[in-house]
Parts: C-alpha cells; sequence; structure tokens
C-alpha cells in the first residue's frame, strides 16, 4: 500500500542586516551638522535612537547635535551605532602686538567656530569672533576658552620709563601736593587701564602748537594742522602749546608729565594769529570728517567789564555746520572756557559771553586743588561743568611750553621746572577747557556712537558735586543738584567712561519756540518783587530739557541794575543775568539770548516764568518781550 503525503514548500529565514551606517563628518564645532546614512536589509523598518525615528531601511538625516551623541540604528534584530563628537574649534587666537611697555595698546583677536567663548584673566564672556582691546602691566598670558576648547597668546611687558614730571600734576592725581585738597582732581587715571584716547582726534584752535615739542610730537598730527598765517612760529605759541599739553601730553616716554587723554592725536589750527572772520569760520569746521573734538580756550576780549558780547555770525555758522554735519552726523564736541571774568572790578557772568552760552557748545568752568571755584572763573547758568584749573600760587597746573626759551617758563620765574619745556604757571579757564575735552576725548574712544549732545548729557550727569556747602546748590526739576558756580559739579572721568559705555546714544533732538511774548511792562524802581511774564508750553514734544534759550528785550538806561530769573513752574530755576557793575554804560539788553543748562531733564510742558527786578535805585526801565526756546530729547 502506498502512503501519499502532502508536498510541504520549505523556504530560507534570510535575517535582518545593516550594510552601513555612518556620521559624516564624525566630529564637527558646536551648531554645525554633520549626516547620517544608512542601507539595510531583512527588516520592515528600522528604529534611529536617540532620535526616536522610524525610518526607512535606508536612508540620510541631517542632525546638529549640541553635544556628542551616540546614534543607534535598529533594523529588526541588527543593531549599529555611529558617534559624533561635538567639540569647538579656535581657528585664530593673537595679540599685536606681542611686545609693549607697561600700559602701551594691544588688541587681542580671534575668531572660533563655538557657541561662545570666555577672556581669562580678563573673566569676559565673549563671541566666537572678535577683538579686545587690553594694556597689560606685567607679562600676560591671554586664554581663550570656547566649550573646552582653549588657545593662548602671550604679551611680553617692558618697564616703561617714568614722566618725571607726573607727580606734580594735581589735576590727574591730587594727593595733597602742595596743600591741596586729596581726590580734588579729574579722577582719571583707573581709566587709562583701558582707554587713553587711541583714534580720536582733537583740534586745538589757538595761537598755535609746538607740534615738533618732546613730550607732544608722538601725538602730532602735522599734515592736517593749519597755519592761518602761512609762517607763523612756534615762539608766538606758547598758549596753545600748554593747551595742547595738558590735552595729549604723551604718557610713559621719560619726558615731561602727560595729559589727560596721553595717546590721543592733536592737530593745530592756529585761529587766533588771524582772527578774521573768515579764519574762524574755517577754524570750526575745518577737519568735519576726522575731529572729534574741538578745543577752544579763548573767548570774550571784554573779560571782566560786565559787558555784553555778541558771537560772530560766521562762527556761529561754523558751530552749527560742526554739531550737524562733523563726525558723519554725531557733531564734533566744541568746548569754550567760561571765562576768566569772576574776580575783576566789573565781573562777568559767563551768560554775557554769547560764545560761552552758544547751545552748540560746552562751556567749563575752573576750580582749584581745594575743589572751589577759582576766583576769576566766571559763573552763569549756561555752565556745565568745572574741571581744576588752578587758583592760588604755586597750585597751577603743570604742562608743556614751547620748546627752550622764550615761553611761560623763562627760566626766571621761582618753582617753575628747570627743564624749559615746561611750566608750572598755568591756569585759567583757558587750562579747565582743555582738562574738560581730554575726557570727552576718552568718552568718545569708550563709546563712538556718541553725539555731541549725549557727551553733553553725560558730563552733566556723572559730574560730583564739589564744595558741598556752597550756598548756590539746589536740586532741578529732575533730581539733579546744580550750581551757577560749577554747573553739575566737576568732572568725573571714571564715571563719565562708566555712563558712556552704556549710554542710549544717538537719541534725536526735539525743539520748542514760543511766540515772542510782549509784556510792554514798567520796571517799577529798586523793587524786589519786579515784574514777571509767562509761558504756557503744551505739546512741544520735549520729554526732557537739555537746553534752554531765553531772547530778550528790555529798555533801562542802567542795565547792570537788573536781575533776571527764569522759572519753571514744577522744575528749577535759572539767574540769567545778575546785578553788576559795568566799565563805563552797560550793554542794553536788545534781543540777546540768554541760555541755561540747569533745566537738565525736566519736561518742557508747563508754565515758564521770566522775572525782571530792578534792585537798585534812580533809574527806571521796561520789559518789551521775551520768547522761549527749547531743545531736548523726545
Amino acid at each position: 500500500m502506498r502512503l501519499w503525503l502532502p508536498l510541504v514548500a520549505l523556504t530560507a529565514c534570510t535575517p535582518a542586516s545593516i550594510t552601513f551606517f555612518t556620521a559624516e563628518p564624525a566630529s564637527i564645532p558646536p551648531g554645525e551638522t554633520s549626516q547620517l546614512s544608512w542601507s539595510s536589509s531583512g527588516a520592515p523598518s528600522c528604529r534611529l535612537e536617540p532620535l526616536g525615528m522610524d525610518v526607512g531601511l535606508a536612508g540620510a538625516l541631517a542632525v546638529t547635535p549640541t553635544s556628542t551623541t551616540e546614534y543607534t540604528l535598529t533594523c529588526g534584530k541588527a543593531v549599529s551605532t555611529t558617534r559624533i563628537v561635538v567639540a569647538a574649534r579656535i581657528d585664530r587666537f593673537t595679540a599685536t602686538p606681542a611686545t609693549v611697555l607697561a600700559g602701551d595698546l594691544v588688541e587681542l583677536s580671534w575668531a572660533a567656530a563655538a557657541p561662545g567663548c570666555r577672556l581669562e584673566p580678563l573673566a569676559e564672556d565673549v563671541p566666537a569672533a572678535g577683538t579686545r582691546s587690553v594694556r597689560p602691566l606685567t607679562n600676560t598670558t591671554y586664554t581663550l576658552n570656547c566649550a573646552g576648547t582653549t588657545g593662548s597668546a602671550m604679551v611680553s611687558v617692558g618697564t616703561p620709563p617714568t614722566d618725571p614730571l607726573f607727580p606734580t600734576q594735581w589735576h590727574l592725581a591730587n594727593t595733597g601736593q602742595a596743600g591741596g585738597t586729596r581726590g580734588q582732581d579729574l579722577s582719571v587715571e583707573s581709566v587709562w587701564a583701558d582707554w587713553r584716547g587711541e583714534g580720536v582726534r582733537v583740534a586745538v584752535v589757538d595761537d598755535g602748537v609746538d607740534l615738533a615739542h618732546e613730550d607732544l610730537a608722538q601725538n602730532a598730527n602735522t599734515a592736517d594742522s593749519h597755519d592761518y598765517l602761512g609762517n607763523a612760529t612756534v615762539d608766538l605759541a606758547e598758549h596753545g602749546t600748554a593747551v595742547a599739553g595738558l590735552i595729549g601730553a604723551r604718557d610713559v616716554n621719560g619726558v615731561g608729565g602727560r595729559g589727560v587723554a596721553p595717546r590721543v592725536t592733536l592737530v593745530s589750527y592756529n585761529f587766533l594769529q588771524d582772527s578774521s572772520s573768515a579764519a574762524e569760520l574755517d577754524a570750526m569746521v575745518r577737519g568735519l570728517d576726522k575731529n572729534a573734538v574741538s578745543n577752544s580756550s579763548w573767548g570774550d576780549a571784554d573779560d571782566g567789564t560786565g559787558l555784553l558780547t555778541s558771537a560772530d555770525a560766521l562762527w556761529l555758522m561754523g558751530v552749527r555746520r560742526g554739531t550737524s554735519e562733523g563726525r558723519g552726523g554725531k557733531g564734533i564736541v566744541y568746548l569754550f572756557p567760561a571765562g576768566n571774568g569772576g574776580n575783576d572790578r566789573f565781573p562777568d557772568d559767563s551768560n554775557f559771553d554769547a560764545q560761552a552760552n552758544s547751545r552748540y557748545v560746552l562751556a567749563i568752568g575752573g576750580v582749584g586743588d581745594d575743589g572751589k571755584r577759582a576766583a576769576y572763573s566766571e559763573p552763569g547758568a549756561n555752565v556745565l561743568v568745572s574741571t581744576p584749573s588752578g587758583d592760588r600760587a604755586t597750585h597751577y597746573l603743570t604742562t608743556t611750553d614751547i620748546t627752550g626759551n622764550p615761553g611761560y617758563n623763562n627760566g626766571r620765574t621761582p618753582g617753575e621746572p628747570s627743564n624749559a619745556n615746561y611750566t608750572q604757571t598755568f591756569d585759567g579757564t583757558s587750562a579747565s577747557t582743555p582738562n574738560a575735552s581730554g575726557v570727552v576725548a576718552l568718552l568718545l574712544q569708550a563709546n563712538p556712537a556718541l553725539t555731541w549732545r549725549d557727551v553733553r548729557r553725560v558730563l552733566a550727569l556723572s559730574a560730583r558735586r564739589n564744595d558741598s556747602r556752597h550756598a548756590d546748590w539746589t536740586t532741578n526739576g529732575a533730581g539733579h543738584a546744580v550750581n551757577h558756580d560749577y554747573g553739575f559739579g566737576v568732572v568725573d572721568a571714571t564715571a563719565a567712561v562708566r555712563l558712556a559705555k552704556t549710554y542710549d546714544a544717538g537719541v534725536p533732538e526735539v525743539n520748542f519756540e514760543s511766540p515772542l511774548q510782549a509784556p510792554g511792562l514798567a520796571i517799577p524802581d529798586n523793587d524786589m518783587t519786579g515784574v514777571s511774564s509767562s509761558i504756557d508750553v503744551a505739546g512741544s514734544g520735549v520729554r526732557q530739557v537739555d537746553f534752554v534759550e531765553v531772547t530778550v528785550t528790555i529798555t533801562h538806561p542802567a542795565s547792570g541794575d537788573l536781575e533776571l530769573v527764569l522759572r519753571h513752574e514744577g522744575g528749577g530755576f535759572s539767574r540769567l543775568h545778575p546785578k553788576h557793575a559795568c566799565m563805563g554804560t552797560c550793554s542794553a539788553i536788545d534781543g540777546f539770548t540768554f541760555t541755561s543748562v540747569r533745566h537738565l531733564d525736566e519736561p518742557a510742558d508747563g508754565k515758564w516764568t521770566l522775572q525782571v527786578r530792578d534792585v537798585a535805585s534812580q533809574d527806571v526801565g521796561r520789559f518789551v518781550s521775551w520768547k522761549l526756546a527749547l531743545s531736548g530729547r523726545p
């Protein structure tokens, strides 16, 4: 008997397999991408971990891991792994120059593939690519750490020569030399660790500068300096040379002293040897695209007369253009002295000088080494800040003098340095102004985006309140302390640079001008109440006042008897015209513009009142008209 069995088809079971599973590249910097690729067979699909993805038997996938990651491909029972190493890469880290003297500027430069880096020993978090200026005082190794990858750059530092006259420069570092008050200085020493004025150009508009002077030559730009006579000699330039030394005498070069901004670039315009209107205009606008600061340590020729003086129309045209077009539209910063007529027989107020009280300039007062107003320094509502300028004998400033004789140091004055290239007898607001100019240069190096208006606010907001017992200190409507003698106080370079670095630069200016008011009021004689006229400002758009201008016409045979005070309801007050004596007949107040910085940050809207008082007997007059102009931030 034959047994029939069913026919059974026998098939082989093929196991799953992975032909390849790779990552290319297998090592990447943070933030870059690698591609996973694979091919497999014998399984319906695959699983990709740690991505948690079901994928086909073959394929490719771009991934950007944030850290080193091992990827696993599972296809059935077949398993394969590949690893992507995530590591930062430093492509460049250099220090230039690598050999310097202590305090010289070194530029660190780097480029890395990393999310960010750490710069040591500065303890600063920095981007993956950038530069940083440093001033090492000793041999220093700088380290760049980018996500665990490090690079280093070493700077060798030699010992610099000293500045032999620096210990006498109390305006820079007042240690109580010759009986001064310790700490009454510009507070600038700590700033020099980072900023010394490199790359900032200052125009010295004066009688000329000895640009070949041993302590100025390294900072002098002779090619762009200008001689208005065509053949002027430095024998007539002692004033400008002294001014230039206060701004930017070279530091650590073994001679003389140092300037406030000792690595600044200096150009000289010897306008005072010409003094024509055309030269005055040219000196204000020359170098519009290159000059950051313009220092004019001169002004009203009528100091000590009590007279009002107007500004030359071409000069006014120049500073308007310089503030609007200069420095790529950020504006040249023009600095002028408050004036030296404060203690004369016919004392002046800085507001009597239409240059010092122009809204386009910063008016600078002077203090002695005791922190109190130098007797010659003119007060005024227009005075922004003060700087050390000297007052008492042997307490003047040390600076450069023209090389050899003649000059301030003629070898016959007691107390002068034996080296006739220097003087210790320079003072006046001619000295306070370049001290402020040097600080402005440091501010613009720390933050080149600052406009000329920004600089004015930074100096005011960072100034140090000095002579705290002075009776004129008051608080304006924005909470700022202000004084007619000192402005907002003495310039504090350390505080000013700190503020400048984070300042919201470039806020546009808003302007308001009232219609002309014609009160036509008779001014009672010898009356402490006087007469007043008010202007109600509404919808001005000026949220924070920077500057106030008051244009007034008064008829009076003895205008020196008059006191003019501007008051802002809910805000501060400004004494625009104090009672004073004059050499001869006092000037008529006929459309003269008085100015004030004292209402800084007050809102423009509100009631502004001008009070006119005749505080002496015999003469009467009439308050004819006035108008108000306000400028500031929106």
